[in-house]
């Protein structure tokens, strides 16, 4: 992943892509600020597909899924690290970046 801008309040999915079969990988991934951090993960981790979800893993495609109230919650410069592990067990940091969270000039109201 490059540097990451997206939108306070959006729920938001990051596709992140590895290139080579990951089947019955496990995906983790922190996000964090001075005061905040969220863990993510995949059901084969303790976490489940609404968190982190392995969308083809023939081709190592996952999605990492941000629900609004992390995007809410974290600074405006954030930072996330996304880790694999293998199914014997190698554990690898595949990313480390920053996210930008810009404010909506959209808020949806009712008339």
């Amino acid at each position: 992943m490059a540097h990451i801008i997206l939108y306070k309040g959006d729920d938001s999915a990051l596709v992140g892509t590895l290139n080579e079969d990951i089947t019955g990988w496990k995906v983790r991934c922190e996000l964090w600020d001075d005061t905040h951090s969220f863990k993510l993960a995949t059901a084969n981790s303790g976490g489940s597909d609404d968190q982190i979800e392995i969308t083809n893993a023939a081709i190592g495609e996952f999605t990492i899924y941000l629900t609004n109230s992390i995007t809410s919650a974290l600074a405006d410069v954030s930072n996330i690290e996304v880790q694999v592990e293998t199914v014997d067990g190698k554990v690898y940091t595949v990313s480390r970046d920053t996210i930008t969270f810009q404010e909506r000039k959209i808020n949806w109201t009712t008339p």
